[in-house]
C-alpha cells in the first residue's frame, strides 16, 4: 500500500480494542454505556485520536482536534512542511433484512454548500490549504439489551456491551464518494451504498478513477437543496453536460 498515512493506521489500530464496554467509575464499577449512536461515536473519535496521535509522533507531525462538532475536520494533520491533511471519523451501525442479511448502508462526508463554495466558511483552515481528505468509517452491531446508565460491579454482573462486531476503513473522501446527497433533504455529500466494508476500504466509489478534481467539481456545481434550476443531479448528467460544453 503506497499511502503511508493509510498503511500507518491499519498497522495501529490492529493493536486497538475497539469493542468498549462502559465507563469505569472508582473501584471495580463500571457505568453502562447503552446504544446511543452519538455517544459510540464520541468513543469512536477518542480511540480514532490514540491511532492518529501515534502516527504523528512517529513522522513528526502535529495532530489538531477541531473542538467544535459543526467545523470541518474532526482532525487536522500538519506535515514538517507545513502541508495539511484533514481527516473526519464516521459512523454508522448495521440494519438488517428479514433473510438476516446487512442492510446496504452508506456514510455523509460533510457539506456541498460550505467551505467547498466559499473556501473558509465552516473549516479549520482555508480549504486550498488541504493537500488530502481522508475518512475513517466504523460499523457496528447495535446491542438492544445495552441499558444506559446501570452501575454494575465488574467482577459480579455481566456487563452487555452497547456494540459488538466492529469494523473500520480509512480511505480517501473521493474514493468513497457518491453522486446523490447523503440525506434527502439536507446538503450532505453522500457516499457509495454497499454492505461490503472492502467496498470502502478499497476506495470503489463513483469518482475513484475520476480523481478527487472531478469530484469536488461535481459538488461545487450540484444544485443545492432549495433550487429551482438543476443542471445536473448526477454523475452521468454532470459528465454529459460537461462533455458538451467543451
Amino acid at each position: 500500500m503506497d499511502d503511508k498515512l493509510i498503511a500507518s493506521f491499519y498497522e495501529k489500530a490492529e493493536k486497538i480494542d475497539f469493542n468498549v464496554t462502559g465507563l469505569l467509575l472508582g473501584g471495580l464499577n463500571v457505568l453502562t454505556l447503552g446504544s446511543d449512536s452519538k455517544l459510540i461515536g464520541r468513543i469512536f473519535e477518542l480511540l480514532s485520536t490514540e491511532v492518529l496521535m501515534g502516527i504523528c509522533l512517529e513522522n513528526n507531525w502535529t495532530l489538531e482536534e477541531t473542538e467544535s462538532q459543526t467545523v470541518y475536520p474532526d482532525f487536522t494533520i500538519i506535515k514538517e512542511n507545513g502541508e495539511k491533511i484533514a481527516v473526519d471519523i464516521k459512523t454508522t451501525y448495521r440494519k438488517y433484512k428479514a433473510s438476516g442479511e446487512v442492510c446496504k448502508y452508506n456514510f455523509t462526508l460533510g457539506s456541498y454548500a460550505s467551505f467547498l463554495r466559499n473556501n473558509v466558511k465552516n473549516i479549520a483552515y482555508p480549504y486550498d490549504q488541504y493537500v488530502k481528505h481522508y475518512v475513517i468509517g466504523f460499523v457496528y452491531d447495535r446491542n438492544p439489551n445495552s441499558k444506559a446508565g446501570q452501575m454494575i460491579n465488574i467482577n459480579e454482573d455481566v456487563i452487555e456491551p452497547p456494540f459488538t462486531n466492529v469494523e473500520y476503513f480509512i480511505q480517501e473522501k473521493y474514493k468513497i464518494g457518491g453522486d446523490k446527497p447523503g440525506s434527502g433533504n439536507t446538503e450532505n455529500i453522500g457516499t457509495i451504498h454497499s454492505n461490503d466494508i472492502n467496498d470502502f476500504k478499497n476506495g470503489k466509489g463513483l469518482f475513484s478513477s475520476l480523481g478527487n478534481k472531478v469530484f469536488e467539481e461535481y459538488w461545487r456545481g450540484f444544485p443545492k437543496y432549495r433550487a429551482s434550476i438543476k443542471d445536473y443531479t448526477s454523475l452521468k448528467e454532470y459528465l454529459d453536460k460537461k462533455n458538451k460544453d467543451e
